[in-house]
């Protein structure tokens, strides 16, 4: 998953969890993540999120399915600076986009979101670029058991 807004640029890797039923599908994640080069406040740190999806067009074929869904993501992230403060961020996002299957057991989902994120943390070495709406457009690959 990438993530987008003011000056702001990181990307985020890790594996998920997610369960399927005929229309809609529960998902968990954890993510590492890592800031651009072009972002002012650089850090490092990791991440968890939940979220739920629904299919809105369901191919009986078992070959895709679009989809709607919201996310709720904690990152705890360690800013570059004088000292090393691990701050905590939560993103609820919205989200958008289609799940292919291919072989019955491999799947590519490319989705876009935007969220909105909130600071809990009070002090850390963030110059506020890291706060407020984004867009967060992403690709899971996976397999399907």
């Amino acid at each position: 998953m990438r993530s987008m807004g003011k000056n702001f640029k990181s990307s985020h890797v890790g594996p998920r969890y997610e369960t399927f039923s005929k229309k809609h599908s529960w998902v968990i994640g954890l993510t590492y993540n890592f800031s651009s080069k072009q972002s002012y406040s650089g850090y490092k740190g990791f991440g968890m999120y939940a979220g739920y999806r629904y299919g809105f067009i369901f191919n009986e074929k078992g070959t895709g399915n679009a989809f709607v869904g919201g996310r709720l993501w904690f990152s705890f992230d360690n800013f570059d600076g004088k000292t090393s403060l691990n701050s905590l961020f939560i993103t609820p996002m919205a989200e958008a986009g289609y799940h292919f299957t291919f072989k019955t057991h491999y799947a590519v989902t490319p989705f876009v979101g935007y969220g909105f994120t909130k600071k809990v943390t009070k002090e850390f070495n963030s110059l506020d670029e890291d706060f407020g709406g984004r867009l967060l457009p992403g690709i899971d690959l996976g397999y399907r058991f």
